[in-house]
């Protein structure tokens, strides 16, 4: 059937071949009448299109539109979407995309500047106005071919604590720790301390397993092996598993949560119950009463990951460790290996010229 409803619910979509060639989309409309005639319009299009060399036009909305539906149920659509409203209110998106010129694109990049933001946000905007020219161009509407203004992107930093940094930092966390303008510990609601209780250990598990904060505060216990000393730590964003061991005071503090667990299934849990998921403000706030500047949670990665290197493990063997499936994203930290093959290189010429002596 070549009209329908995704789940028989919702929007009916159209799905048909043609010389080969698979074509899908959202009719936009809940009127089985009205998709079916849309339906005969677009293959009436694409015969244009296939057999006469004809293309048809479709505006910068309608693109961005169908792009955003190509997203509907996957983790990115809310930020695509959010990308999608910042390009309707900055460009006028009823003409049609192969009137878009790189002028408007150079004027777009030009208003956000002036608005304060940052390059790397004004790239995932310039990536979404891609994405629908190339849906448009692939579902074969006129198109034309666009330039996109260079951006001046930052380069990747690295930050990561120091021993000394991370004694602070887990003081403060500490849930018996004094707290500003807050009773003694024994005073304090059982439920609040939970809280400070949670915090440290997401520090704690985070520097000792290199792990993504949403991965590690979103585990499960069914992912916890506490005889073996092993965490099978699920990526999302790279949509792959690592085994990973626990360091003592990681397995310590998982035992601990185990025998006061307050939830069967998940690690770190909300008031209601529920996972964790992404609060962090906490721990950010236990950043700034440490004295640790210029510092974000994802940072705890690259320390794990920097502890590593300098330890002397190789770069692919960190890879491994932190799950990237692409070496080249280990190499920010490819500085370090060199500067500990440095040291081992000046030991080596030492103990050869005391050989020679």
């Amino acid at each position: 059937m070549s009209v329908f409803k995704r789940n028989g619910v919702g929007n009916y979509y159209i799905q048909f071949n043609y010389n080969g060639k698979t074509y899908c989309r959202s009719s936009k409309t809940t009127n089985k009448r009205t998709a079916e005639r849309i339906e005969r319009v677009w293959k009436d299009e694409i015969h244009l299109t296939e057999e006469l060399g004809e293309r048809p036009r479709i505006k910068l909305r309608d693109a961005l539109s169908e792009h955003l539906d190509q997203k509907l149920g996957t983790k990115g659509y809310a930020y695509a979407k959010t990308n999608i409203n910042t390009v309707t209110e900055r460009l006028d998106v009823n003409m049609y995309v192969d009137e878009l010129r790189d002028w408007h694109l150079s004027k777009f990049k030009s208003g956000r500047e002036k608005e304060g933001v940052a390059a790397q946000t004004i790239k995932h905007n310039f990536q979404t106005i891609r994405s629908a020219v190339a849906w448009a161009k692939d579902h074969g509407y006129l198109t034309k071919e666009l330039t996109f203004p260079k951006l001046k992107l930052p380069k990747h930093r690295l930050r990561y604590l120091s021993d000394e940094e991370e004694t602070r930092l887990l003081a403060e966390l500490e849930p018996t720790h004094h707290r500003p303008y807050r009773p003694a510990y024994e005073d304090r609601p059982a439920e609040e301390n939970r809280k400070y209780q949670d915090n440290y250990d997401l520090v704690v598990m985070l520097l000792d397993t290199g792990g993504r904060y949403s991965e590690v505060a979103n585990l499960k216990w069914s992912a916890i092996n506490l005889d073996d000393g092993i965490i099978n730590l699920w990526r999302p964003k790279v949509s792959n598993e690592s085994i990973v061991y626990m360091t003592s005071r990681v397995k310590a503090i998982l035992a601990r949560r185990y025998e006061s667990r307050l939830s069967d299934e998940h690690l770190f849990t909300n008031n209601e119950g529920e996972p964790r998921g992404y609060s962090s403000k906490g721990i950010m706030a236990s950043f700034k009463r440490a004295g640790i500047e210029n510092f974000r949670i994802h940072d705890l990665r690259h320390t794990c990951a920097s502890r590593l290197v300098q330890a002397g493990l190789s770069l692919y063997e960190v890879a491994n460790v932190l799950g990237h499936t692409d070496i080249s994203t280990t190499q920010i930290y490819a500085h370090l290996e060199c500067k500990d093959v440095s040291v081992k290189a000046r030991d080596v010429l030492e103990h050869l010229q005391q050989a020679q002596i």
